[in-house]
């Protein structure tokens, strides 16, 4: 696989990459100035590294595959039970157009004085 394997290997798992291109890196020089022992030795560890590099990556990928399978799931349930909750609201506001715009008219203005007199206890509240 050479350096194209250990380049990938850097793409899965780099903690693992790194080593392994490092040892990939020092069988050239390492062949060239004779050490073939230490050559073939680097091989052996570059080759390790980029192998547990690959299964992490892959192990990793598969996990987070999972999770992301889950996670759809759990977020398809959550929108499923907010709209059935939306429903639920709906029909027991009824349809709004029962109502005419002056008993809408009397209910904002029904709100705004529970929101005044919300206000005015908050602040006897903070006063006390």
């Amino acid at each position: 696989m050479g350096i194209a394997g250990v380049i990938f290997s850097l793409l899965c798992c780099w903690p693992l990459g790194i080593p392994a291109l490092i040892f990939q890196l020092k069988i050239d020089s390492q062949w060239n100035q004779g050490d073939y022992q230490g050559a073939q030795e680097s091989a052996d560890k570059a080759k390790k590294f980029r192998n547990i590099a690959f299964i992490l990556g892959s192990i990793s990928l598969v996990i987070s595959g999972i999770i992301t399978v889950v996670n759809m799931f759990l977020a398809a349930a959550a929108v499923e039970e907010a709209n059935q909750d939306l429903q639920e609201i709906e029909e027991s506001y009824g349809d709004y157009s029962e109502y005419d715009t002056e008993d809408l008219d009397q209910m904002n203005e029904d709100l705004d004085q529970l929101n005044e007199d919300l206000e005015q206890d908050l602040e006897e509240l903070e006063n006390y």
